[in-house]
């Protein structure tokens, strides 16, 4: 169940890479599978890098 949840999740926020699943299956095994919880999780734990990855660009832009 967990490891279904978890490709759904991928495939929804469009992650792919192993790195990215251990980083899910930890957030499952912590939550106890709860998808809402782990989506939302998932969520930020993403759109934070990418902003931060983005500042990143753009730093060296200037």
């Amino acid at each position: 169940m967990g490891r279904d949840i978890i490709k759904e999740i991928m495939d929804d926020l469009g992650l792919e890479g192993e790195s990215k699943m251990r980083l899910l299956t930890k957030l499952a095994e912590q939550y106890d599978n709860d998808e809402r919880i782990i989506r939302y999780k998932a969520k930020r734990i993403f759109i934070t890098d990418r902003y931060k990855n983005k500042k990143k660009e753009k730093a060296g832009e200037d």
